[in-house]
C-alpha cells in the first residue's frame, strides 16, 4: 500500500507519518504541501492512498480533493480532519473523498483505519441536512437497488442473501449487474458511486414480475 501524504506543513506530514509506521505492507512515499497544486505529482505516482490533512481552508481543501480526484480517479482519497460536522463532510464527500477519519482519534489508531478503509471494510455515507437531494436517475431494478444499500451498510454476500431469503449465488447475480451498470469493480466503488449519486436515499419503486419470482426464490 503506497501512502502519500498531503499536508500544510512538514511537522503535520511528519506526525500523519509517524501514524503510519507500524502499518503492514504500508510505504509512504512521501509528502506534498497542500497549499500549491499536487495534481502532477499524483498523476505521475498514482499512490494507492493519499492523506489529505484538512488545510485550515475550507474551499482549498475542497479544491484539493477535486485536483487528487481528477489526477488519480482510483486512488483512495482519506481526510484527517478535526471538522465532523454533516455540512463538511458532505461537501468533502461530493469533493471525492473515500472516507474522513477524525483527529482526535486515538493515537495509534489512524493507522488501523486506513487500512480498514483500503481493505473496504468501512464505509460511511454523509447526507446534508441543511437541504434535500434529489436523487440521481438510475437503470437499477428495485431489487438490485436493495441489494445495493445492503452492501453500503456492510453486509457481506451471505448475509444478503439470508435477509431477503434467496442465495448467494443471486445476490451475486445482481451484484455483477450493479457493478456493470454504475461502472464498478467491486463494493466499495458501487457504494461510493451510490453516495454521490443519492442512490441510498429512500424512494418508491414497483417490482418487477421478474423481481417478484426472485424474491420468492
Amino acid at each position: 500500500m503506497r501512502v502519500l501524504i498531503i499536508a500544510d506543513n512538514a511537522v503535520t506530514a511528519n506526525g500523519i507519518n509517524l501514524e503510519m509506521r507500524h502499518v503492514t505492507g504500508c510505504n509512504v512515499t512521501g509528502f506534498l504541501n497542500g497549499r500549491g497544486p499536487c495534481g502532477r505529482h499524483v498523476a505521475e505516482e498514482v499512490p494507492d492512498v493519499v492523506l489529505l490533512d484538512d488545510l485550515h481552508d475550507s474551499e482549498l481543501t475542497l479544491a484539493r480533493i477535486r485536483e487528487v480526484r481528477t489526477a488519480a480517479p482510483a486512488t483512495k482519497i482519506l481526510l484527517l480532519t478535526l471538522r465532523m460536522d454533516p455540512d463538511w463532510l458532505a461537501q468533502a464527500s461530493e469533493a471525492g473523498i473515500d472516507a474522513a477519519i477524525a483527529k482526535i482519534a486515538r493515537p495509534g489508531s489512524i493507522g488501523a483505519l486506513v487500512r480498514e478503509v483500503v481493505r473496504g471494510n468501512v464505509f460511511h455515507t454523509f447526507a446534508r441536512r441543511s437541504q434535500p437531494v434529489r436523487p440521481v436517475p438510475h437503470e437499477l431494478t428495485a431489487r438490485e437497488l436493495e441489494i445495493l444499500r445492503l452492501v453500503a451498510s456492510g453486509a457481506s454476500n451471505r448475509g444478503i442473501a439470508q435477509r431477503l431469503w434467496v442465495t448467494e449465488q443471486t445476490v451475486k447475480f445482481h451484484l455483477s449487474n450493479v457493478y456493470r451498470k454504475l461502472g464498478v469493480a467491486n463494493r466499495t466503488e458501487a457504494s461510493h458511486v451510490a453516495h454521490q449519486r443519492h442512490l441510498l436515499d429512500p424512494q418508491p419503486y414497483a417490482l418487477t414480475d421478474e423481481e417478484s419470482f426472485d424474491a420468492a426464490a
